[in-house]
């Protein structure tokens, strides 16, 4: 079994700072997604997440995030979802003012990963063993984005993931498609 994350509860300020936000503010309020206490500072044992938790932990770079699910609806046929949302600084530009193509990268994949935790949570450890990612429009920064994640299916240790990230008006910046592999288990 792998190691349990150790969480903290979601700051008030993070929230308030979303829903002050008028795009993100009714994402915020729906009341089929309940908060994921994942923001900034979710590490595992062994500086697991590290990335995101430590390194990318700052005013500069990821100012706020929050992280929030909707259960899988059967009755509907509704997947599950993720939605993570993040406020950065320009501290992870390529360009002037534009967030770098391997951040918009890492958080597909991280949000990505974090549908496979919050709607597979067998805490099998799984790994990225495909990600193709297509570029639609820049992340201006400092800015906000919504990244959007959910299990398309799974099958014995394969498990197929669908991203996209969006901001205000509808923009969206990319999609992407993956596949993860459950660990072997312990024999």
């Amino acid at each position: 079994m792998a190691p349990t994350p150790s969480h903290t509860e979601v700051p008030q300020s993070t929230i308030d700072h979303f829903k002050s936000i008028p795009w993100c503010s009714p994402s915020i309020s729906d009341p089929s997604f309940r908060l994921v206490s994942m923001s900034r500072t979710l590490t595992q044992p062994g500086n697991g997440h590290s990335l995101m938790a430590a390194t990318w932990n700052t005013d500069e770079t990821i100012k706020e995030l929050l992280s929030m699910y909707r259960p899988a609806d059967k009755s509907t046929g509704q997947t599950g979802e993720v939605r993570r949302f993040y406020t950065f600084g320009t501290g992870l530009n390529s360009h002037a003012n534009v967030l770098h193509g391997g951040v918009i990268g890492s958080i597909l994949d991280s949000s990505m990963g974090n549908a496979i935790g919050q709607g597979i949570p067998d805490r099998t450890p799984t790994f990225t063993v495909q990600l193709n990612i297509s570029y639609k429009n820049p992340v201006k920064t400092p800015g906000t984005i919504m990244a959007r994640s959910w299990v398309v299916k799974a099958e014995g240790r394969k498990i197929w993931v669908q991203g996209v990230i969006e901001s205000g008006n509808g923009i969206v910046h990319a999609t992407s498609e993956g596949i993860w592999l459950r660990a072997k288990p312990n024999m």
